[in-house]
């Protein structure tokens, strides 16, 4: 699948508002509650992550749409970033995007020698993405309870 990135912007948060607003979706990739957004309340959300001096945020473009986004997040330990990522376009579920995409970013961290691993959270019941991360080298390092929801934090250390 011939997929891009680039820097998510502001401009692009109306194409997120669907995925946001899909209980379904939010209930599969999330344990915090459901809340439907407007796209002034998106913006203004949008506003403050991108504002992040920490995080750089990223689109997922297969055929000149967004159909996902990602994040990484440096940790104020600083040898370790934070990665999640959403596709939001039901069609491309189970297509190897979501691992073509983690690998390259995992690639991406490891190109800095001062970062020792990359770490994500995921809920324990979202057996899609768990497949995915694993494909790429993740492994499950810890099980915690997130708004009575069972989740696990997942790694994937330097190697060498």
């Amino acid at each position: 699948m011939n997929w891009s990135i680039r820097e998510l912007v502001i401009e692009d948060v109306p194409a997120l508002l669907e995925w946001y607003n899909n209980e379904e979706l939010h209930n599969t990739a999330n344990a915090k509650e459901f809340k439907s957004y407007t796209l002034k309340q998106l913006n203004e959300y949008w506003k403050g992550k991108l504002a992040r001096p920490n995080a750089k945020y990223f689109t997922i473009i297969v055929d000149e749409q967004v159909v996902g986004r990602v994040g990484l997040k440096q940790q104020k330990n600083k040898d370790i970033f934070e990665y999640s990522i959403l596709i939001g376009v039901q069609k491309l579920y189970s297509k190897g995007l979501g691992t073509e995409v983690t690998k390259y970013f995992v690639e991406k961290v490891f190109l800095d020698p001062n970062i020792s691993s990359v770490y994500l959270e995921v809920r324990a019941d979202n057996r899609r993405a768990i497949r995915c991360y694993e494909k790429v080298g993740f492994q499950i390092s810890k099980t915690f309870e997130e708004n009575k929801v069972t989740m696990y934090g997942m790694d994937i250390k330097r190697i060498g």
